[in-house]
């Protein structure tokens, strides 16, 4: 199984004053602001040469909450993770029912999103 690397989510204080800081010192494009399922704002900051930061509101915990992968057959993945003995989170699917994404978490606590192509 290929994996690549897609993004590193990080949870912040003040959103638009995270935003501001990757964009006037890396150069970072942010995508429009938009609320997550469980109701915090989100935006992903594009930086040239490297891969998207997403930047996530939060009103207590701040630093690393995930880091995303991307890979081609979600479902075959979690199968081969559940037979290792790893614990999925959760799944997302979409509208047909199809796995789209699982979360995972790693010895350190951090979640591991894998995920479709978007």
């Amino acid at each position: 199984m290929a994996y690549q690397l897609e993004h590193v989510a990080i949870m912040c204080k003040d959103l638009k004053e995270s935003i501001d800081f990757y964009e006037q010192l890396f150069g970072g494009k942010a995508t429009p602001i938009r609320k997550g399922a469980a109701g915090y704002g989100f935006c992903f900051i594009n930086i040239e040469g490297g891969v998207p930061i997403q930047l996530m509101e939060s009103s207590g915990k701040v630093g690393v909450h995930h880091y995303g992968f991307i890979v081609d057959d979600v479902a075959g993945l979690a199968e081969d993770f559940r037979k290792k003995g790893a614990k999925i989170l959760r799944e997302n699917r979409d509208a047909g029912g199809k796995l789209t994404t699982i979360f995972l978490a790693d010895p350190n606590g951090l979640e591991i999103e894998v995920r479709v192509p978007r």
